[in-house]
């Protein structure tokens, strides 16, 4: 099954769907300058509604790693995504961090911004528990180009998890889950009215979970959403999806952004 991860939320009529439609992660910016941030105040009355099957994910961009420690301390985060220049020193700062007497076991993973195969080689030395494939700096709403994810490349990134993020919306992660099979897919931008607004729309929400679902072959019904098993079909709140039969060009900006 894909891993899914909604992120960038910030309202609890946002994490009221999640507890519905239950992802696998949700996340939190603790980047003060995105458009997404979630103070820590917010963050509180948020974590202490979701469900907590659900892993709450602290996106941070070069943040002081005891800060990301403190808030997986206070029970705030399950887990960390770094998204700024942090290096193999930080990520072994914060393990140290992170690893005290009793404590879980929390996933870092790493995002990398891909514009060539250097950017996927580059990624694959990382040390991170999971990586995360983007287009740019995360939310962006563009998409890589996913023929750079050779069979090679994705044979080797088989060897951990890894999500595949930047321009993916309820019309296109079908095809992306059907052609490039990543552990995980991450989605901000793509759940948005307007795109890129920082504004989630729960009606997204609902039929990205639901595209992913179908894609993966899981038949649901609930609230309107109606899936076929096989994946071929899926209408879910008025938006009309075809999971398989596509063509696959990565460079085409229609089917892929």
């Amino acid at each position: 099954m894909t891993v899914i991860k909604l992120c960038g939320l910030r309202e609890p009529e946002e994490i009221a769907l999640v507890n519905e439609l239950r992802p696998d992660k949700v996340g939190f910016m603790l980047y003060d300058k995105s458009k997404r941030y979630c103070p820590k105040e917010r963050l509180v009355a948020l974590k202490a509604q979701l469900d907590p099957a659900i892993a709450a994910v602290g996106v941070a961009v070069n943040a002081a790693p005891q800060e990301l420690a403190a808030l997986v301390a206070q029970g705030l985060l399950d887990e960390l995504q770094l998204h700024g220049q942090e290096d193999e020193a930080y990520l072994e700062q914060l393990r140290q961090l992170l690893a005290a007497p009793g404590s879980k076991p929390v996933t870092i993973s790493q995002a990398f911004s891909i514009k060539s195969s250097a950017d996927l080689e580059r990624a694959l030395k990382s040390s991170a528990d999971c990586l995360l494939l983007d287009a740019g700096s995360g939310g962006s709403g563009k998409c890589f180009d996913w023929s750079l994810l050779t069979p090679e490349l994705r044979a080797q990134l088989k060897a951990r998890p890894w999500l595949l993020a930047g321009g993916l919306n309820p019309n296109n992660v079908a095809t992306a889950i059907q052609h490039l099979a990543p552990y995980g897919v991450d989605v901000s931008s793509g759940i948005e009215e307007p795109e890129g607004s920082g504004h989630k729309s729960l009606a997204l929400m609902r039929a990205f979970c639901a595209a992913v679902r179908a894609a993966d072959g899981v038949a649901l019904a609930a609230d309107g959403v109606a899936l076929a098993s096989d994946g071929v079909a899926l209408t879910a709140d008025g938006v009309a999806l075809v999971a398989d039969g596509a063509a696959f060009h990565a460079a085409d900006s229609d089917m892929c952004c």
